[in-house]
């Protein structure tokens, strides 16, 4: 007789932070491994986010002794309008405000290879049994993470309402050994531009592009981001992220974390001894991901900065020996896919108990589809009528 998981439940800080090395060496074995499911992210984000009121809820799922799987979630009381008191179950690493949110993605459960329909199956039954929420949030999953391929597959079997809803792209890029082979991937109008730009730019004066390693380098190299990032959306009116100082407080803290781990690739473009340009990068499981940058807006329609930085950071991720070069979360029409991308849909999800405010949840989600679809069909009649389509 096979011998069944064990589920239990981490509800505490306290027990959040025993979990770093079993976390971590379980994700290393686990097929998508996203640097925002790594502890260190989503440990750091509790830390410096979490709100009265909240608790985490980490599932975690043993064969015997050894962990074979996890949930990070946490539960949040939400204030809806005419819902009070709902009880929301999320990842760790979203839900904050948008002002001020991180945009953890790729997040998943996370299921050792072999183990990944059971211990779905037991995370489910578990929230199913316990009924101790009322939805269920998934933001930006891909689509062949595990909860929407195996956990939803469930949820259909047993008629669980959900909600699905595709909310971006994401756009990586398989690195070749080379960078030879990676301009030969490129579309032929690419192919010429870049090269075209990175020789325009190393020919107007002395360039440098240097790669923060040393801890007393981090808190100027980080100053210069904030500074080019900032300058870059004043320019178009705005702030940036870094004005919230809870989200600089938590990429200070986890890049401090991350660097002596060589995870961490804060690099800065420099011409004649002036920084134009920076990227926030972070290395994990052969993936380099593109989480933030900044450029000089001076220099931005003559030279491109923030496009020459992109250029020598893929070039050293491809020499550094690493497979993708992943620039995250866009919208259908983005700069990335100059860059020879794949594109890849993201989904947020949301599932709904059978508690009374679930129910009255799920029943909310039909009928604004439903609204939705008929406003669609009505705006395609009235396009048909006058003769508007396609413009």
């Amino acid at each position: 007789m096979e011998k069944a998981l064990t589920l239990s439940v981490i509800d505490s800080s306290t027990g959040l932070m025993t979990l770093r090395d079993e976390w971590n060496h379980l994700l290393e074995a686990f097929r998508a491994r996203s640097i925002c499911l790594r502890w260190e992210w989503l440990h750091t984000w509790w830390d410096i986010y979490h709100d009265s009121g909240v608790k985490p809820c980490v599932l975690l799922v043993r064969d015997g002794g050894r962990l074979v799987g996890l949930a990070p979630f946490y539960l949040q009381i939400e204030k809806k309008p005419g819902f009070p008191g709902v009880r929301t179950l999320r990842f760790l690493g979203t839900g904050e405000p948008e002002q001020e949110e991180v945009a953890s993605e790729y997040l998943d459960i996370v299921a050792l290879n072999g183990y990944e329909d059971k211990v779905a199956k037991a995370v489910w039954e578990h929230l199913r049994d316990k009924e101790s929420w009322d939805q269920l949030v998934f933001n930006d999953v891909l689509e062949d993470s595990l909860v929407l391929t195996t956990l939803r597959r469930i949820l259909v079997c047993e008629r669980i309402p959900v909600a699905l809803e595709r909310v971006g792209i994401r756009y990586s890029i398989v690195l070749p050994q080379t960078w030879q082979e990676y301009i030969a991937m490129l579309d032929d109008g690419a192919a010429k531009r870049l090269p075209y730009k990175r020789r325009k730019f190393e020919r107007a004066g002395r360039v440098d592009y240097k790669r923060v390693t040393e801890p007393e380098e981090l808190d100027h190299a980080f100053d210069e981001l904030i500074r080019l990032h900032t300058m870059r959306w004043k320019k178009l009116g705005r702030e940036g992220v870094f004005a919230s100082s809870r989200f600089t407080d938590y990429h200070r803290r986890l890049a401090r974390t991350l660097l002596p781990q060589g995870m961490l690739n804060l690099g800065l473009l420099s011409l004649d001894g002036v920084n134009i340009a920076a990227h926030y990068n972070l290395r994990h499981a052969g993936t380099e991901y593109f989480y933030q940058g900044g450029a000089d807006v001076e220099h931005a329609s003559k030279y491109s900065p923030g496009v020459i930085a992109h250029v020598y950071a893929i070039e050293a991720a491809i020499l550094g020996g690493l497979d993708r070069y992943d620039f995250m979360k866009g919208g259908v029409a983005s700069y990335k896919t100059e860059f020879g991308c794949e594109e890849s849909p993201m989904h947020n999800m949301r599932v709904f108990a059978g508690t009374f405010r679930g129910r009255i949840l799920a029943i909310e989600n039909r009928v604004r589809g439903r609204w939705r679809s008929f406003r669609r069909r009505r705006e395609h009649a009235t396009d048909a009528v006058t003769g508007h389509q396609g413009e």
